[in-house]
């Protein structure tokens, strides 16, 4: 399982969009991803949504993208036409790109481990179908999914149009044409549009690179890896309940609420980065040995403490109160077995022995990378989520030629 989950994980993080046109700005699927992720949530939150609304949305957003590892990127105008079609035999009254996209998500399903891979299906299809969930619920979550996938390819393209505009004119008339079409756009509009400041924010973790210092084949933004830690929390809160669950006994497993903090949490973990930065663990180390040992409040910790209320100053009222109630723009910690945090945590080290393993197959000669891969990987084992535990194993077991 390990291998072919991680070589979709490496396509998303490496595909680019727009592969068709032009560019002076290059995103790849998991950024997009992400980013589509954090307007969705935000919207809808904003509007009065409950949780299991925004579970099931986030699902779908980091979901959809899967089937591009069995289609590749197909651009819109393709897709459109392939609709426009009208299918004969056997599909009748559906259109051609549907059928290939759930064609897709069946061959995909596979990826993930096996008791859960029929349950994320339908997350990946071309129409949501979400067993006992009311229709008019599912039609919301389907109109905000496909005005924030929309929302979030106009603004690619309006980057890129300020150099390549004759190529990006019709594109730009499609979307915008699309986004009019969508049941409740203007709602969602005035949500987006009216916190400019906080969506540019987590945009700009797209611009920020990981392990920045090292030269690599593989380059990796932190909102890439913001999709990944996501993703991975998104799968094995979900394995746990249908494998583990009955084990841990009772009072530590509400599968829903955890799934959801632990993809909030996930989405947020380096959101503080945008503006502090991505500043290396030792540096924090040595910023922090500049005060005098009777500072109450590490130094790196105060400076952190300033960017989030910027970031919070520029939230939507229910964004900010949710971030305040879930300790979403705290930093993640092991400290406690079985929270949220601790789970969250290690997704995210999880997300970097994966960056580690890719670029290490690539590139043999970076230590640094190696030995911090193996040090996470030894800390996994001794996990108390059973299935982290086993993830960690298979891939020590699955990448021993760049781990050793």
């Amino acid at each position: 399982m390990a291998k072919s989950f991680i070589s979709a994980i490496e396509m998303l993080m490496s595909m680019q969009r727009w592969n068709f046109l032009p560019r002076i700005e290059t995103w790849t699927e998991a950024e997009n991803a992400a980013y589509v992720a954090h307007l969705g949530y935000a919207t809808a939150r904003e509007m009065g949504e409950d949780d299991d609304f925004i579970r099931h949305l986030i699902l779908r957003t980091l979901l959809q993208s899967f089937t591009k590892y069995e289609l590749s990127d197909i651009p819109r105008h393709t897709v459109e036409t392939l609709g426009d079609i009208p299918v004969k035999g056997p599909g009748e009254g559906k259109n051609y790109y549907d059928i290939l996209r759930d064609e897709a998500a069946e061959k995909i399903a596979p990826l993930f481990p096996r008791p859960i891979g029929g349950v994320l299906t339908p997350y990946m299809r071309s129409c949501s179908d979400f067993p006992g969930m009311d229709e008019k619920k599912r039609e919301r979550i389907e109109n905000l999914f496909n005005y924030c996938k929309r929302r979030a390819a106009l603004e690619e393209c309006l980057t890129n149009k300020k150099i390549y505009e004759k190529a990006y004119e019709d594109r730009e008339s499609e979307i915008r044409k699309s986004i009019g079409e969508i049941p409740g756009h203007e709602k969602y509009e005035s949500i987006v549009s009216g916190y400019e400041e906080y969506f540019l924010t987590v945009r700009n973790l797209k611009y920020l690179i990981r392990w920045n210092r090292i030269k690599r084949s593989l380059e990796s933004s932190v909102l890439a890896h913001t999709y990944v830690v996501a993703l991975l929390a998104t799968i094995y809160t979900l394995y746990e309940e249908k494998m583990f669950a009955g084990v841990y006994g009772p009072g530590i497993f509400d599968s829903e609420k955890l799934q959801l903090e632990a993809v909030l949490l996930s989405l947020f973990h380096d959101i503080l980065e945008s503006l502090t930065g991505d500043v290396i663990t030792p540096v924090k180390h040595k910023i922090n040995e500049l005060t005098a040992s009777t500072e109450r409040r590490p130094l790196w910790d105060q400076v952190e403490d300033k960017q989030r209320e910027v970031i919070k100053n520029t939230m939507p009222p229910r964004v900010k109160e949710d971030a305040q109630a879930r300790g979403l723009l705290d930093e993640l910690a092991m400290d406690r077995a079985f929270s949220v945090s601790s789970l969250t945590k290690q997704c995210d080290m999880l997300a970097l022995i994966i960056e580690c393993v890719l670029e290490l197959r690539n590139n043999p000669a970076i230590p640094e990378m190696r030995t911090t891969a193996n040090d996470y990987l030894e800390r996994l084992r001794n996990s108390e989520w059973f299935s982290l535990r086993q993830l960690a194993q298979e891939i020590g077991m699955e990448y021993p030629e760049v781990l050793r």
